[in-house]
């Protein structure tokens, strides 16, 4: 008799955080205000600066909701939000009553609309509820939230954090953590994804597979994760290369759309590795786009991690990432070597199609390799790298 692999593992107990609602599909975003309506009739708008606008989307989402008879205020987001930013939005917007806070935009976005619907409600900064920076306890507390999503990358809509960012010396990227930070909604419309570019396509789209394969091979990943992270993988190996090259092309859209939502639920659940370990540290001293840097540094981690999976015989764990790289590159299994060089193939041939750039495109040298591996986490990598390791995977993107 043949038995699902997932019911032949062992099944240990876990847990697992969804979020409330899912509106998923082309057209979906015109259901917006009679999400926010039934929170109240005042909502505050937070966005990105560029292309959406221009676009005349985010005009008509605005008109929508006006129409339905909601009041609109707006705050705009420039790069990954910062604590100042979102306590100077949540100051301004303490005292208009807020019923409904609605973001509309790339993954900083949505982490900069979740942090202030929080702080409308808690007095102080948020850097004082920071993971490891600050040293007040964040009791979850916050507006009505729903996020829509304009890129396929952090799967913010489906997550409980909010990253908060301060770029330089003594630099810090921490998330804002709660369950109840998940999204009340997230409407889910790949058309809104359409004027997203194609430098920002590939490395949105390459966090998104980060995250997947992260938390596909993370030492707390369970069957529902599991699942949820091959059915990703499968989704964004056909499709990011075809948004990449055609940001008009829907069905591709829509299946990074589903791949990316998968993500955010997965790393909730499972934890992710070293590659956002790196996040931290090297997107702390340095202003690199999360996905970017996510993506340029995808490849090196996994290599290292096969590698020294490979000195330990830790042959369960080199078979899931084989069994990952077969859902990505949708190539049926031949041997486990085989597997391993067809993801590790295609991880360094999507950073040359995409263009993914390099780390000394934003300063980093190679003097600064020792502090930056030193101050980097291995997260829940299925094997702990040396620093020797990390220095050396910087080295190669370098």
């Amino acid at each position: 008799m043949c038995r699902s692999r997932v019911f032949a593992m062992a099944m240990t107990p876990f847990d697992f955080r969804v979020p409330s609602l899912l509106l998923f599909g082309a057209g979906k975003a015109a259901e917006l205000p009679g999400l926010v309506r039934r929170h109240g009739t005042r909502c505050l708008l937070v966005t990105g600066r560029a292309s959406l606008w221009a676009s005349g989307a985010l005009g008509a989402i605005a008109g929508g909701l006006e129409g339905a008879g909601i009041a609109v205020s707006a705050a705009e987001v420039a790069g990954e939000p910062t604590p100042e930013l979102v306590d100077s939005i949540a100051a301004r917007r303490r005292g208009e009553e807020i019923a409904c806070v609605v973001a509309v935009g790339g993954g900083s976005v949505l982490d900069a609309g979740k942090a202030v619907a929080a702080m409308l409600v808690h007095e102080g900064s948020v850097g004082d509820f920071l993971e490891g920076v600050g040293t007040r306890p964040f009791d979850g507390r916050r507006l009505p939230f729903i996020a829509v999503p304009t890129t396929a990358g952090t799967g913010s809509e489906a997550a409980r954090n909010a990253v908060i960012s301060r770029v330089g010396p003594g630099g810090f990227k921490r998330s804002l953590r709660h369950d109840a930070l998940m999204p009340d909604a997230a409407v889910v419309d790949p058309e809104l994804h359409r004027s997203c570019p194609p430098p920002l396509t590939a490395a949105c789209g390459m966090d998104a597979v980060t995250q997947l394969l992260e938390s596909y091979v993370s030492l707390k990943a369970n069957p529902l994760t599991d699942a949820l992270a091959e059915a990703g993988l499968a989704a964004a190996g056909r499709a990011l290369p075809a948004a990449y090259a055609d940001g008009t092309d829907l069905e591709a859209r829509s299946r990074m759309a589903y791949a990316a939502y998968c993500s955010g639920i997965t790393l909730t659940n499972a934890g992710l590795g070293v590659v956002h370990g790196f996040a931290s540290s090297v997107g702390g001293r340095f202003s690199i786009p999360h996905g970017a840097l996510c993506g340029t540094l995808a490849g090196p981690c996994l290599r290292a991690t096969v590698e020294r999976l490979k000195e330990g015989g830790e042959v369960r764990h080199l078979a899931k990432i084989a069994r990952a790289g077969r859902h990505l590159t949708g190539r049926e299994g031949r041997d486990l070597g085989a597997d391993l060089d067809g993801l590790l193939g295609l991880l360094d041939e999507w950073a040359r199609a995409l263009c993914l750039p390099r780390l000394g495109e934003f300063g980093v040298t190679e003097a600064d390799l020792p502090g930056l591996a030193a101050a980097t986490g291995c997260k829940d990598n299925p094997v702990v790298l040396s620093p020797g390791d990390l220095e050396t995977i910087l080295k190669e993107r370098l």
